[in-house]
């Protein structure tokens, strides 16, 4: 049976005992009171009383016989020795009222102390002239007898004061005694009640005791059933870990009889050999100590075996008991196979919806970004078709075009900009900017469509205004766009103003977009923060939008350590106030990238261009042509071996991964064919080449390799090198070092103006903000991480696009080191950070300058 203990069946005896201690405290405290009324009994019984009176009166006598004698003496001198006499009798008598222990309550008393003092001092006084000769103190008597009749009432006042006193003290201590023999009685009285109480107790106890025996018994019978019933072994050991009880559970999990498992060690019955002795120094160390487990060793997951030898995950739970027999461990054994089981299909289940999740984002990022590119070109296409002469249906269908292409590339960006927030991939920057240029920009970017709306638009300061600040101009930049912008669509007819000003701390700056639109429903002021969450209005129909941009601004405005929120009643405009921690700094030097060396550029030449990619072909062929060579494109391997094999060319650029026919194998299809190009230079146009690769290449047929995205000056290098018959320096050994620059100015004045205004806009502030991410990613990025090769790449080729120079050739370095299997020093990633900044910074110097 297993040990238990019974609560209920203690609380009757707890309160016995506590009946009983207070009955002996009340006895205690009766046989104390007892004994002070005793004392005070004896006490009074005494005459110390009637001494006390007697002697305080007899004090003022003896004076009376002193003063008596000095009379006497005056016309007898042979009473002086009488004199002496009553003086000290009466000496004696204050002595006795000065020291006496009886009148030390007295003393205390100032109106009986003070005639006392005043009669000490006539004893001081007098004393040398008793104790003087008979001349001397017979020419002393009438000066005696002056002094003492001066202080008889002092004496006279003594006396009474005392007796005075004393009826006080005696009146007091016949209070206190009555007093005590209440207290006593009381005492007695509920003495005599708990008497009463404790044997209405002991009868209820009796009565009591016979109740929970029977309880006893059905709680034994029910635990029994318990037990037996029970879905989970239960075993009981001694303090030596033999088996005392076995449950039904525990013979049908284990296999055993409770004949067979009783008297057996539990841990070399229930658990395998090999383990045994791991579990009696680890997990279970407790049995054998004999001492309760502690906390931590209560609850364990362990391998169990069974009679047949089947090991099988279990939980146990066990702790110490106490028992009339000693110590006792009660242990419970579940087998936990099925649940392991389910476990584990739970995790792989919960991986691979973790795994869909990260594929689903990474498929979203994936393709917002991609999507961004051919939008771009549509968007510059459309710039330039303005070129051209257009009729008027054409104009409108054009500009039908281009209102679709920027809303759908501004969703793009949107879904974009949350994802990357969602996955916890954009960090704020902190470098000094200009704040009345980021304002001026903002307004310049909104013009348009607040003049489609037929609004004003402008900004102003509101008190001292301020000029560089420290803070994350291009997230500020954002925010701002998406209020404005949402301020454009809901006004018609109106003016929105951007108001700035400084808050009492001196490190906040609060924007404020007022504007006199339809206004907001108060309830609905938070909600216009939550994504895809847009108003029902005629308005709100007509902007469109999904209702990420003022989620995305929220989020922007928390990740830069501020807050934002709105005010608005509808029908009377809407305000949006934005607050941002910013710190006030001095205008940094302003110093545009130093201008390269313009090469020599080689007589016009006759080229082919082999590129799949339309944006690579395109940069590539506005180089070319601002060069003024003549250009022909091919977009794949099998068109580029058509043109060489009907025209001749001075010079084949050939992309190496291509559709249909890739550049190596169009490569050897021009050199094995008699086309008039067969011999013409080949230069491999490739992002990136290692060593092996660019001996495939040569192998092909290639003479000449350049990396994409194309560098201006090494196009240049490597034409006028393949078109002189120089050596193939760039097969043959490292290219001559020189001076690498930030930004090539040349390169991105070009792909300006070949996308046109509003295009490069859009994929200027794209490529800024997936550079910031993808670097921020890189610096922190382990060296072995696998998709870190994929993510150089793409970093390189829009880093060469935008002209980087410096940039891409270090991303390159990086990702040939990736290619060749070996891993990226740490300090090379790091480094990426710094290179940017500088990068960037030198790019939006050209820009602001251009």
């Amino acid at each position: 049976m297993i040990p238990t203990t019974e609560p209920e069946a203690r609380m009757p005896w707890g309160r016995t005992s506590a009946v009983v201690l207070v009955l002996v405290l009340c006895i205690a405290l009766v046989g104390g009171l007892a004994w002070i009324v005793l004392r005070e009994l004896d006490a009074l019984s005494r005459a110390n009383s009637d001494n006390l009176q007697w002697s305080l009166a007899q004090a003022d006598v003896e004076f009376l016989h002193f003063r008596l004698e000095l009379e006497q003496a005056r016309h007898d001198p042979s009473r002086l020795d009488q004199v002496r006499r009553r003086f000290d009798i009466f000496f004696s008598r204050m002595a006795t009222l000065e020291k006496g222990e009886v009148f030390r309550t007295l003393r205390a008393d100032p109106a009986y102390d003070l005639p006392r003092s005043h009669v000490r001092e006539f004893l001081d006084q007098a004393v040398p002239l008793i104790d003087s000769p008979d001349a001397r103190l017979a020419a002393a008597l009438p000066q005696l007898a002056q002094t003492a009749e001066r202080i008889s009432e002092d004496v006279r006042n003594l006396s009474l004061e005392g007796l005075a006193a004393f009826a006080q003290i005696s009146d007091s201590r016949r209070t206190g005694l009555i007093r005590t023999l209440l207290i006593i009685a009381a005492v007695l009285a509920g003495l005599m009640a708990g008497l009463v109480l404790l044997s209405v107790s002991f009868f209820r106890l009796a009565r009591l005791s016979q109740t929970r025996a029977r309880d006893l018994q059905r709680t034994a019978g029910r635990l029994r059933t318990i037990v037996e019933t029970s879905l989970d072994a239960i075993v009981v050991t001694d303090a030596h870990g033999t088996i005392r009880e076995f449950n039904p559970a525990a013979q049908r999990i284990f296999g055993y009889s409770r004949e067979e498992a009783r008297g057996q060690n539990a841990i070399d019955l229930l658990f395998p050999a090999t383990m045994a002795e791991s579990l009696r120094g680890g997990q279970l160390r407790f049995l054998d100590r004999a001492r309760a487990p502690q906390a931590h060793e209560k609850l364990l997951e362990i391998t169990a075996v069974d009679r047949l030898g089947r090991q099988f995950p279990a939980e146990l739970s066990i702790d110490r008991a106490e028992a009339d027999s000693g110590r006792l461990f009660v242990a419970y054994l579940r087998d936990i196979s099925r649940r392991k089981a389910a476990e584990e299909g739970l995790t792989i289940a919960r991986d691979r919806a973790l795994a869909g999740e990260r594929a689903k984002a990474e498929f979203l990022a994936v393709m917002s970004h991609e999507m961004r590119t051919p939008l771009n070109g549509l968007l510059g296409s459309m710039q330039l078709l303005r070129d051209h002469h257009l009729t008027e249906p054409q104009s409108d269908l054009l500009d039908r075009m281009q209102s679709s292409g920027r809303l759908l590339l501004g969703l793009v960006n949107d879904v974009l900009d949350l994802a990357k927030f969602e996955a916890g991939k954009m960090r704020p920057e902190t470098q000094p900017f200009s704040l009345p240029r980021l304002l001026d920009g903002v307004i310049e970017t909104a013009a348009p469509m607040a003049e489609q709306n037929r609004n004003r638009l402008g900004w102003r300061w509101i008190g001292a205004p301020s000029d560089t600040v420290i803070g994350d101009a291009r997230r500020l930049r954002q925010v701002l766009l998406n209020l404005v912008g949402n301020a454009v669509k809901f006004t018609r007819d109106g003016e929105i103003e951007i108001e700035t000003e400084w808050l009492k701390d001196g490190r906040t700056v609060e924007f404020r977009v007022i504007d006199d639109g339809i206004g907001i429903a108060e309830a609905d002021l938070e909600r216009i923060f939550q994504d895809f969450e847009t108003l029902d209005s005629s308005y709100a129909r007509q902007a469109g939008g999904t209702g990420l941009g003022l989620g995305i601004a929220r989020r922007l405005a928390e990740m830069l350590g501020g807050e934002i929120g709105a005010e608005s009643e509808p029908g009377e405009g809407s305000l949006f106030w934005l607050r941002l921690p910013l710190e006030p700094t001095a205008p940094p030097a302003r110093s545009l990238p130093r201008q390269q060396a313009t090469r020599a550029l080689p007589a016009p030449l006759d080229l082919l261009l082999v590129e799949d990619n339309e944006i690579n072909r395109f940069v590539a062929r506005e180089m070319l042509l601002a060069d003024g060579h003549r250009v022909t494109e091919a977009s794949d391997g099998s068109a580029g071996v058509d043109w060489a094999e009907k025209h001749h060319f001075d010079a084949i650029l050939m992309d190496i991964s291509m559709p249909v026919l890739d550049g190596p194998r169009a490569t050897r299809r021009i050199r094995a064919g008699s086309g008039p190009s067969a011999q013409a230079p080949i230069i491999a146009v490739t992002a990136h080449a290692l060593p092996e690769e660019i001996a495939r290449f040569q192998d092909a047929g290639m003479t000449h390799y350049i990396s994409k995205p194309l560098d201006r000056e090494e196009l240049r290098e490597v034409l006028a090198s393949a078109t002189t018959k120089e050596p193939p320096a760039s097969f043959t050994s490292p290219a001559k070092p020189r001076q690498v620059t930030l930004l090539d100015t040349d390169q991105i004045a070009t792909l300006w103006a070949g996308l046109g205004l509003e295009a490069s806009q859009h994929l200027y502030h794209s490529f800024l903000t997936e550079t910031d991410e993808i670097v921020a990613s890189l610096a922190d990025a382990p060296p072995d991480q696998p998709e870190l090769e994929i993510i150089v790449h793409k970093c390189a080729g829009s880093c060469g696009t935008f002209g980087m120079v410096a940039l891409r050739r270090a991303l390159n370095r990086i990702e040939m080191t990736l290619k060749r299997g070996q891993p990226v020093p740490s300090a090379d990633l790091a480094a990426l950070a710094d290179l940017w900044a500088r990068s960037r910074q030198a790019l939006e110097a050209w820009r602001h300058a251009a």
